[in-house]
């Protein structure tokens, strides 16, 4: 796996992109404090698309806000591609 750093800009280039990409899209989502549970990647250079489901705490108030950040974390990583960020909720607290 090579990963290249370009001003802040991490682009996995190697055979198994999918395989990298969801090991560093779940790793950056996974140290945020707000984030209880990051699941569901779906990755599709067919479809142009790269989506995830996270659930966040009960801190989180403003889904929109919560999910711009997020996009804007995950899209250098795939600049030409559409991500998602898919909000689920933990009825269970």
């Amino acid at each position: 796996m090579e990963i290249k750093d370009r001003s802040q800009e991490i682009i996995a280039t190697g055979e198994n992109r999918r395989a990298e990409l969801q090991s560093k899209v779940m790793h950056d989502l996974a140290v945020h404090k707000d984030i209880v549970q990051v699941h569901g990647f779906y990755y599709s250079e067919k479809e142009n698309l790269l989506s995830v489901d996270v659930v966040p705490d009960i801190s989180v108030h403003d889904e929109a806000a919560f999910v711009a950040k997020l996009i804007s974390e995950i899209q250098p990583l795939v600049p030409d591609m559409q991500v998602v960020i898919v909000v689920d909720h933990n009825y269970s607290e």
